[in-house]
């Protein structure tokens, strides 16, 4: 062999070495931490796209971590957290100035149901009481207060106590800390098997978003592939589970997950099929009255649109591709 053909096949093998770490690099999953305030069947797509690899197909490896919502969001703001799912808690950030966006739905509509003790019949029979909720300013909070003024009932004549996450909404119900507390499924129909009583479904009273994707503009502009992975990894989750072809899967998956029987499994995913976005988005019209909502409870003078709370292009892209 020639000099010349040893100086280039030394340069190819020194060009392959130098090559490798760089594509190792590239096809290394990015680890992202997700904020989750329960393990309700609102957040089982975040587990249950997990599990399925629908993540790893995208390259993300999520993390996901318990914590109240205003926690929460002021970690993502704080470069703490990189994701949250509460769009409450997230809405509700954004009118106080805080940089953050919504980016996807995984809920368009409550699915949350105002569940109380057994004695108790009516939202009236509340008035002197405890009522738990996740947050105060979150969409738990707020539907909270937007079905007692439904009924006739002013703030100041029940006790809305924060819970922090919903584990603790639960178990202070089943302690009788609070007379009633918002849950969605299968808390829900598990609770109602043993007696506690529904009193009023959120969707009723107000189109609130509780779950779906939260970043902050931070995070947007210099992480994007993050974010569009995350969207992605959704956006191939939501599609599985909104397929009928799919639907014994999912099913057997929520009794599993819960450690449910497979017909109170079923009824609980009935009902939280009513809540899930089927592209990710919410319509424009609802977000408008959600804006509303939260501007009448929290005092808000300031007008916001849709445009002021969510980022839809990333979204979009995923879409198109």
């Amino acid at each position: 062999m020639n000099t010349r053909n040893m100086i280039l096949n030394g340069a190819i093998v020194l060009g392959l070495v130098i090559t490798l770490p760089s594509v190792h690099a590239v096809s290394a999953p990015i680890k992202v931490t997700i904020h989750v305030p329960s393990k309700s069947l609102s957040i089982m797509p975040y587990y249950f796209g997990k599990d399925k690899g629908f993540f790893a197909a995208e390259q993300i490896e999520p993390q996901l971590v318990m914590m109240s919502p205003p926690t929460a969001i002021a970690a993502i703001v704080g470069g703490e957290l990189d994701f949250s799912t509460t769009t409450g808690a997230a809405t509700s950030a954004i009118m106080r100035g805080l940089p953050i966006r919504r980016v996807f739905y995984v809920q368009q509509d409550p699915v949350h149901v105002l569940l109380a003790q057994p004695e108790i019949k009516s939202v009236q029979d509340l008035i002197g009481k405890t009522v738990g909720v996740t947050a105060l300013t979150d969409a738990v909070g707020m539907s909270a207060n937007v079905i007692l003024r439904a009924h006739g009932i002013d703030s100041s004549k029940v006790t809305l106590l924060a819970m922090l996450v919903t584990d603790n909404a639960i178990k202070g119900l089943m302690t009788r800390r609070v007379a009633a507390t918002l849950l969605a499924p299968p808390y829900v129909e598990e609770l109602e098997a043993k007696g506690y009583v529904k009193l009023a479904e959120a969707r009723t009273y107000a189109p609130l978003s509780f779950i779906g994707l939260v970043s902050s503009i931070d995070t947007m502009k210099k992480s994007p592939q993050k974010v569009y992975g995350m969207i992605a990894a959704l956006h191939r989750t939501m599609n599985y589970i909104l397929n009928p072809a799919n639907r014994a899967e999912v099913v057997q998956y929520v009794a599993s997950y819960h450690k449910l029987d497979l017909a109170l499994a079923e009824k609980a995913f009935t009902a939280q099929m009513l809540g899930y976005s089927k592209d990710g988005t919410k319509p424009r019209a609802a977000v408008e009255r959600e804006i509303e909502i939260y501007r009448d409870t929290l005092k808000i003078a300031k007008t916001f649109t849709p445009d002021d709370l969510e980022d839809m292009s990333l979204l979009k892209k995923v879409q198109g591709r």
